[in-house]
């Protein structure tokens, strides 16, 4: 016999012997296995069999039916879905009738006891096709997720076997079922055989794979299906409906071009994401996670504290350890935060939000991977100085010594490195010269290299001064080297500011025409476009020019300016504002109680009397309340 599953043979023979028998059995049968272990994947393969043999079979999932007349539709949708279909309503109603007569069961839910029913059964011949014979099977999957209670289940499913003589199997995962002594004597009275699954983890991961649309992936993915089954099983979640959801995230996410340089596939970049893949997906479906996928709890101490300055608190910091929750995963995976290529924020976006930015991952992949193989940039190659020769080695520091110096190095990345590497070196006394010289040209190549985003106005990650690219910083725990990353940390806002004054001349046009957008700009929201909400950006409007306009523009926007505010002065957690923007705010009330409402028409005083300033005093009121 070809089996399904060779550790379950035994089940699959004893299903022939059940289905296949002419005796009555007056019993079901019941399989029992842990969510996520296959059971229902070997159920389906084993229906496939059954019908190959021209068994009619009703494979019926029970998860979620709140009411037996659910799970009667479910049966009728599954032996005529066409009858059971919108465009055949009334033909259905007919032979759902008919077959209510074949099964004689209370089909529409009522509760009449069976001798009530006739009236309501057609008066019909009952076709063939709707008969049921000896060739009838009837699965019940997930019982442990019907909504019903479990003992009115069986109870239900006990009269197709008593009554109907009906070949039953029931699958479910009896550890998440609470018995009790109801449910104890209906499973004693329906069930006469109970089997336990045992999970068959290299057939099911290779059916997984087999599922994968793309023949080309499909190919790429088998060539490590021993890193996948080796990775599923370190990560310990031994559940397989995970990894099948975790694979077929990874065929969604998979674009050739991510791995592919001048027309070469790099198989060691594709093994190294397709690892990552498996282990933050499967982990934060185990719920290893804090929220978001590399965001550990904090709230433990490492379980060896070491020096602050010390070679195992450097070593620590570059692999992303911060936290008991963070050492005790890197150490479960012998990696750091670099080994996932990817940037944790990109992470979050493909496993969490589900967004596939494929701009941005190429950008990072080419950064932090591609780059650095094809350019092979001093600083990568210093990062080896044991293996140099003394003369390879002192070429090298004169080339990135005179880089820093003349401007020479296009990449943030490369400048960052480069300082750290010569102050690491200055540190241990393998260089002699003076490294503050060169310090203020890095800081001002990297504040023209610096990509201001218009939503980051400060850079406030830790990781930033740990490491960049694929790499840590050498220098990381030197005084010198950690206030060179405050200045540059320092340029970065400062570079971010140069614009507030655009900024502020671009928010006043706004508030003329498109008060909503103007309101969620400098406001929290959840609009993308809540740019200003942490910054003091009105302050920079010349507050005499935005009065004057507050009263001229029409009165719906002045509502929605006049709102923008009072929530950005009372209603938010960023209670700074009106602190940082107190000055600007009077000097606004001020000149509209002083300048313009003594001269203004008798249609604008009652514009500024009824609405303007009634509004922005009861808004200075709240924020000193506040």
């Amino acid at each position: 016999m070809n089996y399904i599953s060779e550790p379950n043979k035994h089940i699959e023979d004893y299903l022939a012997y059940y289905f296949d028998g002419k005796k009555d059995f007056q019993y079901a049968v019941l399989l029992n296995g842990a969510w996520g272990s296959g059971k229902t994947w070997f159920i389906k393969k084993y229906i496939e069999k059954q019908e190959s043999k021209d068994k009619k079979v009703a494979y019926i999932s029970l998860n979620g039916l709140s009411k037996t007349s659910d799970i009667d539709d479910e049966i009728f949708r599954c032996i005529h879905p066409k009858l059971a279909s919108k465009g055949a309503k009334l033909l259905g109603k007919v032979a759902k009738g008919a077959l209510k007569a074949a099964f004689r069961f209370d089909w529409d839910g009522d509760s009449k006891p069976d001798g009530q029913l006739n009236a309501s059964i057609p008066n019909i011949e009952l076709p063939d096709f709707l008969k049921i014979t000896s060739k009838f099977i009837l699965v019940f999957d997930d019982l442990e997720r019907c909504e019903l209670k479990k003992e009115e289940v069986l109870g239900y499913i006990n009269y197709f076997v008593e009554q109907e003589k009906i070949k039953t199997l029931i699958i479910s995962n009896e550890y998440e079922i609470k018995e009790n002594e109801e449910y104890s004597k209906k499973k004693e009275k329906l069930i006469g055989a109970t089997f336990s699954y045992t999970e068959d983890q290299d057939l099911a991961i290779q059916c997984i794979l087999n599922e994968i649309d793309d023949p080309e992936l499909r190919e790429k993915i088998f060539s490590f299906k021993l890193m996948i089954i080796a990775t599923f099983n370190q990560v310990g979640y031994q559940n397989l409906r995970s990894l099948k959801q975790t694979i077929f995230a990874f065929e969604r996410f998979y674009c050739k071009d991510f791995f592919e340089r001048d027309g070469v596939f790099d198989n060691e970049i594709f093994e190294k994401i397709l690892k990552s893949f498996l282990i933050l997906s499967l982990e934060s479906k185990k719920g290893r996670f804090d929220g978001e996928v590399l965001n550990f709890k904090k709230n433990k101490q490492l379980t060896n504290k070491s020096e602050v300055n010390s070679a195992d608190s450097i070593l620590n910091i570059c692999r992303g350890i911060d936290s008991k929750d963070s050492e005790e995963f890197m150490n479960k995976y012998s990696c750091s935060l670099n080994d996932f290529i990817l940037s944790v924020d990109r992470w979050n976006e493909i496993l969490n939000q589900n967004i596939i930015d494929k701009v941005k991952i190429n950008s990072e992949l080419y950064e932090k991977y591609f780059r650095l193989r094809e350019e092979r940039p001093i600083w990568f190659r210093l990062m080896k100085f044991f293996d140099l020769e003394e003369s390879e080695f002192e070429e090298l520091v004169k080339s990135v010594k005179e880089s820093i110096e003349k401007y020479q190095l296009q990449n943030t990345t490369d400048v960052l490195h480069s300082v750290s590497m010569l102050i690491y070196f200055r540190e241990h006394s393998l260089i002699h010269f003076e490294i503050d010289p060169l310090l203020p040209h890095a800081v001002q190549q990297l504040k023209s290299l610096f990509n201001v985003n218009e939503r980051i106005k400060k850079i406030n990650d830790f990781g930033f001064r740990e490491h960049a690219g694929q790499f840590g910083f050498y220098a990381t725990g030197i005084k010198q080297f950690e206030r060179f990353m405050n200045v540059v940390i320092q340029s970065y806002e400062d570079k971010y500011q140069e614009k507030n004054k655009e900024r502020a001349m671009a928010l006043f046009e706004l508030m003329k025409d498109d008060g909503y957008l103007f309101y969620h700009r400098i406001n929290l929201t959840n609009s993308t476009e809540n740019y200003y909400y942490d910054l003091p950006i009105l302050k920079e409007i010349d507050a005499q020019n935005f009065a004057v306009c507050l009263c001229e523009i029409p009165y719906e926007n002045t509502k929605r300016v006049l709102s923008a505010l009072n929530n950005r002065y009372t209603s938010q957690s960023i209670a700074k504002m009106y602190l940082d923007e107190q000055k600007w705010f009077d000097e606004l009330i001020g000149h509209i109680e002083h300048q313009i409402l003594p001269s203004a028409s008798k249609l604008l005083k009652a514009k500024i009397n009824l609405n303007i300033l009634p509004s922005l005093l009861e808004t200075k009121q709240k924020a000193y309340k506040g």
